[in-house]
């Protein structure tokens, strides 16, 4: 009878994690699609994920080629991650309430297995404890990020796997069976082909299995090498799937550190990075998808905030290593939390934005453990009695743990309204750190997206204007910083591009491209905007010697060219706008405009068959114009060969028919 109430409260409890994931994160389904979601899904038109669109066939794609694949960049293996949104769009196309929901359910998934392994783990004491820090972990504000970003499915899927890696490893030793280990060795892969971070459980699996059971060393020891072996195996693998190295470009003002030489340096930032994690998982506000440079500041020794974070580091440190022998549950927490958190402390890696609420996912179940523990002792909550009913639990206890619950609630509430979409988002986010670098150059652009589809009027006015601001703000940071990290083109490209497109300063715009060249002599983007600084100085015949000297290199650079073949035509010298617009499109026959552009070049140097060849070529194209045919019926009019314009004009018919049923 006793093993039926067990069960029975357990299904309860299973239900309710289930249940409150929905209500904390319900408000999160309706969103849209937000920051880097375009790394997974089909958000971005003008760079559209084929390996996605594909759907189910797309899968074999997906796991020969790496998670990001450009032209500047090709990184990381989390193929896991891309399959799930394969058969999303398979079945759903591209749905953001769809992959929202996935997300949702996955983090309820996961807390639920964290409930059935952490009450097993801790069997020998009061329900209480696990079921608090399991719930302590569900409603923690600082997941919102893994939750609401999709592109963050990553870090939810690596640690469901982990953790279900950890719980099989756990029934091996219970109950045997090799069956249970297999299951182990799977989701450990299965993990790894999520996100490579969750090799941080080739530390947490054999803590986990000396804290809690009472294996000899010699299991101890072959438990603790599987995973390593599983990894070692891995990484050959991707040696022979990826002949070509990895390429990953920064910014400094993504991380200073990447153009900062001096190791010693990276001590004192990864006591500070530390302490800001502890503050964030503490007092989880305010919070930001990103922080970055004059968020985070490049402390030294002398910073105070530093040798705060230290003293307690360290302190905790010790205080878990001397724990370790007797295996205390507050050693283990500490040493969960310490080990998550290590590897994005910014001491043997920089980190992308200084800091990243996602990156301390696994070392906030550490933190949930402690915390846990410590409000069970404030309140001399007997714990280690199974038998006691709830009614003995202190009033205080009750209470204390229901408003940190509640509050951590209404954050995760608020919060998810925050990420409705990529320009809500950014707003927010500014508006709490307004000295990021990056939040104020990617709001500006945001906001320029959102410029290009709002009419003309008061509202795209004050869109202009906020846009505008953002951009003088993101320029003065960029300036800042160039001139102590002189080495970073990427930022000096992207300043010259601010002057040149938005404040049309190609003066002092062209200096940062040159710059830009001479750093990286191979960056076809900077020899692109030297060249365009000319036209926007008015300077049409260097703009075309450039050019010319920089596609005689072989570049392959659609923009390039088409400039190159439009200078010519305003100069109406129209055979070297047919030589330009015949090369372009050998590159590029898929682009419809080039076989119009061509064939006006050839009307307008008279010759008038050839130039409809072209047209009649791009008519063909699919998806079909309208507005194309008639121009194309139009000109066969004027040459008087009737019989085509009629061909002509009923094609351009059917068009406007299937567009009005659309």
């Amino acid at each position: 009878m006793k093993s039926k109430s067990v069960s029975k409260l357990n299904k309860i409890i299973y239900a309710s994690i289930v249940v409150v994931s929905f209500l904390i994160y319900g408000n999160s389904i309706k969103n849209g699609y937000s920051i880097d979601d375009d790394f997974v899904t089909t958000t971005n038109p003008e760079a559209p994920n084929h390996k996605i669109e594909k759907g189910i066939k797309g899968i074999p794609e997906i796991f020969s080629t790496r998670y990001v694949e450009s032209e500047k960049q090709s990184f990381e293996y989390r193929p896991l991650v891309l399959v799930t949104y394969a058969l999303e769009y398979q079945f759903f196309g591209s749905n953001p309430s769809v992959s929202h929901f996935i997300n949702v359910l996955i983090y309820a998934l996961t807390c639920v297995l964290l409930f059935m392994m952490l009450s097993s783990l801790l069997r020998k004491y009061h329900i209480v404890f696990p079921l608090l820090i399991t719930f302590l972990f569900l409603v923690h504000p600082i997941h919102n990020e893994v939750v609401n970003n999709l592109k963050s499915r990553d870090e939810l899927l690596s640690f469901l796997f982990g953790i279900s890696s950890l719980y099989f490893f756990l029934r091996r030793i219970e109950f045997g069976k090799w069956q249970n280990l297999l299951l182990a060795i799977l989701y450990f892969a299965l993990a790894l082909l999520s996100k490579k971070t969750s090799i941080i459980f080739i530390a947490i699996i054999p803590l986990t299995i000396y804290f809690f059971t009472s294996v000899k060393l010699k299991k101890l020891l072959f438990y603790g090498l599987v995973a390593p072996i599983v990894f070692l195996c891995y990484r050959i693998t991707l040696k022979f799937v990826f002949q070509d190295p990895v390429i990953r470009e920064f910014a400094f003002f993504e991380n200073p550190l990447f153009y900062e030489p001096d190791f010693l340096k990276r001590i004192p930032m990864a006591f500070y990075t530390a302490g800001y994690y502890m503050k964030l998982l503490l007092l989880p506000h305010p919070l930001s998808s990103y922080y970055g440079f004059k968020t985070i500041p490049l402390v030294n020794w002398s910073s105070v905030l530093m040798w705060c974070s230290l003293i307690f580091h360290v302190t905790i440190g010790i205080y878990a290593l001397l724990g370790l022998k007797k295996k205390r549950i507050i050693s283990y927490g500490i040493l969960i939390y310490l080990i998550g958190v290590f590897p994005f402390i910014n001491l043997v890696t920089p980190v992308v934005g200084i800091i990243g609420e996602r990156f301390i996912y696994l070392a906030s179940l550490g933190f949930c453990v402690g915390f846990a523990y410590l409000l069970l002792l404030v309140f001399k909550v007997d714990y280690t009695n199974k038998t006691v009913k709830w009614s003995y639990f202190k009033p205080a206890f009750k209470v204390t743990t229901v408003i940190i619950l509640c509050i951590y609630t209404v954050k995760i509430v608020s919060r998810n309204s925050d990420w409705k979409d990529e320009l809500t988002l950014f707003r927010k986010d500014v508006s709490n750190f307004e000295n990021s670098c990056n939040l104020n150059y990617i709001t500006a652009n945001a906001l320029s997206n959102k410029i290009a589809h709002t009419p003309v009027g008061v509202e795209r006015n004050e869109l202009i204007a906020e846009a505008i601001f953002h951009y003088k703000k993101s320029a003065e940071l960029m300036a800042e910083g160039i001139k102590k990290y002189p080495q970073d083109y990427i930022t000096s490209n992207n300043l010259g591009t601010i002057y040149v497109d938005i404040f049309k300063d190609a003066t002092n715009a062209q200096p940062l491209f040159k710059k830009v060249i001479e750093i990286n002599p191979g960056n076809v983007e900077g020899q692109y905007n030297y060249g365009f600084c000319y036209e926007n100085r008015n300077l049409p015949d260097s703009a075309i010697i450039w050019y010319e000297k920089m596609l005689s290199d072989q570049i392959k650079y659609f923009p390039a060219y088409a400039r190159l073949h439009n200078l010519y035509s305003k100069k109406q010298d129209y055979s070297k706008a047919i030589i330009s617009g015949k090369k372009i499109l050998s590159l590029y026959p898929e682009k419809i405009e080039l076989y119009i552009n061509l064939g006006n070049s050839y009307m307008l140097s008279g010759d008038t068959l050839s130039g409809l060849e072209y047209f009649e070529k791009a008519a063909a194209k699919p998806p079909l114009d309208y507005v194309l045919l008639q121009n194309v019926a139009n000109v066969f009019k004027i040459i008087g060969d009737s019989s085509k314009a009629v061909l002509y004009e009923e094609k351009s018919k059917i068009v406007m028919r299937q567009n009005k049923s659309n």
